[in-house]
């Protein structure tokens, strides 16, 4: 093993290096499968409570299945909880849609990426359950509400409703020094005294919250016989004594407030654990873990409870264990987001509420755990700001150049300014946390979904705007533009084209905003989580589940795929169609539709491959880019949730470029686009420039980032660049990326993340995927096992520019 600590100076022998290495071998080799029990405890709660509320329902069903699923504790680890039966095995969830699940049983286990096995037993149980839930499932709500023009935009591949319309929501973050507070047992008697006064939904509300914490510290409680058991039959002294303190944490964690260090890190992943119970949503993150963390590591560290040594060692177990847990989507969706991902953010670093910086011994510690842990959960992400220390910014570059893809890193000045322009205090905008990939919120008071509602292709969208409003493909056409039906349309001038484009961007996200509503209003009764919302400001001061607008702020984003492509393309009409006059839009036009395949179609493309792409610096396509995104924003403020006038003190839309694997699927079922891309290539990811079109080096890119409204896309700006392992290597090198990092910070861009590997590993990979298990990539806003991925994700990747400084 190489040096096992990248800067602090530490103990190796008190680390228990050797058994986190064993530990995390068995998560990088784990097996995906799926996991019958909690699909069958719900069905059997649900028969038998007809008559009852439908929260009352869900609570019931997740404390039942609390206390009767299989409980298990990975070999070795420090801490306990499991998910489902099986370690990386998935739940199924059939409240939020089933029919999916039967349809693909059989084909699970031969995905090219994201793939399961399936029992034959799992596969008896789950058809056994379809008929009671087939049409009561929050899908089949879902389409019941969706309009016909809703339909056929999703026809078109310009709206993806993915997740929102058929699983849970996620996306949310606990207020973890509540929990540390009172404990699960306080919670529950603020909410007893809450329902004495309470009538109607509120009742259930408080009822329902009231029966999740009792199973929740009933199922904690089940570990004590489990650990005692193990102890019995351990050889190892040693171990028989962590077996037993485990046991004894196990008799009485969360009945009270959190005192010790090790009870808040297990209290943190038992709640992260639980959340994912509850709901098959995906983002259920720690949020700022080395704030609220800090004062019981200081407390036990000066009582000499703990050493940095041991705290580390357990921080790298509870990183481990994150690997543990598990979501299965369908095919169509996992196209979207590939390589089994959760989401699952955990942020250090950054200013704290009264804007002084954060930064602490916790801080260096999940940096080394997580170098110790180079698996894709928990996604760690780092705050930073001009007054962060340098030392932080070494090690995190350190960390970086190690090639795990972590962290990434997130400007605090634009971000701040983001949720303040939203009209959030500046003391909670200063306590930020990512949720998700790249989505940004407050801790604690945040409700569902920062971003991820309807995705919105725009890649699609301009190719309806070339033709006439009718997409190619389909024949389907909402809206003409010249007035008249099929492809058929010429511009006098590219004021026309921006015109089209304006147009159709207001009439398909106005759609896209109906369809958030109709999923929204659907997910309040069927994704109604007591437990999860317990945890947020102000669901139990007003009685009301998240999805009622029982949280602080309420401020939600779509997911919009394909801004570089949109905006290269139109600067090439803009160029050489209205100004250089070098071909007509006819021309062009018939260039695409042949995917630049003839001579005179290549003649086209090669002027057109010689005009300067978004991420070079180039003012002339910078700001087409820029107005592309301003073309958005102006939209949003008409926009609102259902949730508005419900209770959250802030309630609107913002943007975010956080689209995941989309930008592999959007691409393909777009034809050639003027920026001479071809037919089903894939488009941009995030804000990043269009793969490969980036040539003229990284502090290009960060210029022609910087001139987009970063500070306006508060719900997570996205930028990825890849670098060479030799780029970055030596003490030199790691000067100027540092170097590099404070660059960006200076021209105010969002956020940053980093491949740094070359792309001859990368097909070696492809090649002799048993031999590249421990390759771990940033896919988009999340990192991934690269094996795991689907080719065309691979890809996507191998096609990003190879950076030098």
């Amino acid at each position: 093993m190489p040096e096992p600590f990248l800067q602090l100076e530490l103990d190796a022998a008190a680390v228990g290096l050797e058994r986190i290495g064993r530990l995390r071998a068995r998560m990088e080799k784990r097996q995906a499968s799926l996991c019958s029990e909690r699909a069958l405890a719900y069905t059997q709660i649900f028969q038998e409570n007809r008559d009852k509320p439908y929260i009352i329902r869900k609570a019931l069903a997740f404390a039942h299945t609390l206390r009767t699923m299989t409980l298990y504790l990975e070999p070795e680890a420090l801490l306990f909880g499991n998910q489902a039966s099986r370690s990386f095995a998935a739940p199924i969830f059939p409240e939020y849609s089933i029919d999916w699940v039967i349809d693909e049983l059989d084909d699970f286990e031969h995905r090219t990426g994201d793939a399961f096995a399936v029992s034959e037993q799992v596969k008896h149980d789950l058809r056994g359950i379809q008929g009671f839930w087939h049409g009561h499932t929050h899908e089949d709500e879902v389409k019941r509400g969706f309009s016909a023009e809703m339909d056929l935009a999703a026809a078109q591949h310009i709206l993806h409703r993915g997740g929102i319309s058929m699983s849970g929501d996620g996306h949310i973050v606990p207020d973890h020094s509540l929990i540390f507070q009172y404990g699960y047992r306080g919670l529950i008697d603020i909410a007893t005294a809450k329902l004495a006064g309470a009538k109607g939904p509120q009742r259930d509300f408080y009822e329902a919250a009231i029966i999740s914490l009792e199973g929740a510290l009933a199922y904690i409680k089940r570990y004590g016989p489990l650990l005692r058991d193990l102890a019995a039959h351990e050889p190892d002294p040693a171990r028989v004594t962590e077996l037993h303190d485990l046991a004894d944490m196990a008799d009485t964690l969360l009945e009270g407030p959190v005192e010790h260090f090790r009870e808040g890190v297990a209290a943190a992943y038992l709640t992260h654990v639980l959340q994912m119970v509850e709901s098959n949503g995906h983002s259920f993150c720690y949020g700022r873990f080395d704030q609220y963390l800090l004062p019981l590591y200081e407390r036990d560290l000066a009582a000499g409870r703990i050493t940095a040594e041991s705290a580390l060692e357990l921080l790298t177990h509870f990183f481990i264990l994150n690997s543990s847990q598990n979501k299965v989507r369908p095919l169509s969706h996992t196209t979207f987001s590939q390589g089994y991902p959760l989401y699952s953010n955990l942020m250090v670093g950054g200013y704290r509420p009264d804007g002084v910086d954060g930064t602490n011994e916790l801080s260096y510690l999940c940096v080394e755990a997580m170098n110790l842990t180079r698996l894709a959960e928990p996604n760690f992400s780092m705050r930073y700001n001009m007054d962060t220390p340098a030392d932080l910014l070494r090690i995190a570059a350190k960390l970086i150049r190690s090639g795990c893809g972590m962290p990434s890193m997130f400007n605090d000045h634009v971000a701040v300014k983001g949720l303040v322009d939203l009209g959030i205090p500046e003391a909670d905008a200063l306590d930020y946390c990512a949720i998700g990939c790249v989505e940004t919120g407050v801790q604690g008071k945040y409700g569902h979904r920062a971003t991820g509602m309807t995705y919105v292709n725009w890649g699609k969208l301009l190719e309806l705007v070339l033709n006439n409003g009718t997409d190619p493909d389909t024949g389907i056409q909402l809206v003409s533009l010249n007035g008249q039906p099929g492809t058929d349309i010429d511009f006098a001038s590219y004021d026309e084209v921006w015109q089209g484009w304006e147009k159709l961007l207001k009439f398909y996200s106005d759609l896209a905003v109906g369809c958030d509503a109709v999923c929204d209003r659907s997910l309040e009764k069927y994704d109604a989580s007591p437990f999860a919302s317990v945890f947020v400001h102000s669901a139990l001061e007003q009685g009301k589940t998240l999805k009622e607008g029982g949280c602080e702020y309420d401020v939600v984003s779509q997911s919009n795929t394909g801004p570089s492509v949109v905006g290269n393309s139109l600067a090439v009409i803009k160029e050489l169609v209205f100004g250089q006059k070098r071909f007509s839009f006819a021309e062009l036009k018939a260039a695409m539709a042949d995917n630049w395949q003839s001579v005179a179609s290549q003649r086209i493309r090669r002027d057109i491959m010689r005009l300067p792409k978004f991420g070079n610096d180039s003012d002339a396509v910078d700001e087409i880019v820029k107005a592309v995104f301003d073309s958005y924003l102006k939209l949003l403020p008409e926009y609102r949730t259902v949730r508005a006038g419900r209770g959250p003190k802030v309630s609107r839309y913002t943007m975010s470029t956080s689209n995941i694997t989309s930008y592999v699927p959007n691409g393909k079922v777009v034809g050639a686009t003027p920026d001479g891309r071809f037919a089903g290539e894939p488009l941009n990811e995030g804000c990043s420039p269009t793969q490969g079109t980036d040539t003229s080096g990284p502090m290009a890119v960060i210029n022609s980032v910087s001139k987009l409204p970063n500070d306006q896309v508060a719900a997570g700006q996205l930028l990825n660049m890849r670098f060479t392992p030799m780029t970055l290597a030596g003490d030199e090198n790691l000067a100027k990326f540092t170097a590099f990092l404070r660059g960006s910070l200076a021209k105010g861009i969002y956020h940053n993340q980093f491949n740094v590997v070359d792309a001859k590993t990368l097909r070696l990979a492809q090649k002799h995927p048993e031999q590249y298990t421990n390759l771990i990539v940033r896919v988009a806003g999340y990192c991934a096992q690269f094996v795991s991925l689907m080719p065309e994700a691979q890809e996507a990747i191998i096609a990003r520019t190879e950076n030098a400084l």
